[in-house]
């Protein structure tokens, strides 16, 4: 099957500033959804509801979406976090004070890689706080493209990383 032209409108309006939200993709009839649903392997009513919840994408069907719009996956973060702000995990504990510091070893590029956050803290306490087990955590850092949105944007929460700068980490591990 060949690419649907629509694809090739995406990366043009994003760069121009008129595509600023993940949905805008579909209100602006760029793709059709049932074409988009198709090319990921998703039911229509499926991914009716990913695209209302995209925090329940895995990073797969993220950078499959992505490499068929030219854009990075991180640039479909910015998409998703401007239109779908917020956290996913509710947790009024307060954190340890040397999270902080993984933020700024992200923007400084100390920490280039989503398992290099992972190096700096028990992956257990991590899993927890994000409301996983640390086998299922241990499973995702190995097949990252199995890792939902969801669990991508918990961690990033707990250092103060945006989604687009998680998923920078993330494309860093994808095979």
């Amino acid at each position: 099957m060949t690419k649907h032209k629509g694809y090739d409108l995406v990366r043009p309006m994003f760069e121009s500033g008129e595509l600023n939200l993940f949905s805008d993709i579909f209100n602006f009839d760029l793709i059709p959804k049932t074409r988009v649903a198709k090319d990921l392997g998703k039911e229509k009513g499926r991914f009716n509801k990913l695209i209302a919840n995209p925090n329940e994408f895995v990073y797969q069907e993220i950078k499959r979406f992505g490499f068929l719009c030219n854009i990075a996956p991180f640039e479909m973060g910015m998409l998703i976090e401007t239109e779908h702000p917020g956290k996913v995990v509710h947790n009024d504990e307060p954190r340890p004070k040397k999270y902080s510091a993984i933020k700024l070893m992200v923007i400084e590029k100390q920490i280039t890689s989503l398992e290099a956050i992972i190096d700096y803290f028990n992956k257990s306490i991590i899993a927890r706080e994000i409301g996983r087990k640390p086998t299922t955590l241990d499973g995702y850092l190995k097949n990252v493209d199995s890792f939902p949105i969801r669990d991508i944007r918990a961690i990033g929460e707990l250092f103060d990383l945006k989604l687009s700068e998680m998923l920078k980490l993330v494309e860093a591990e994808a095979p």
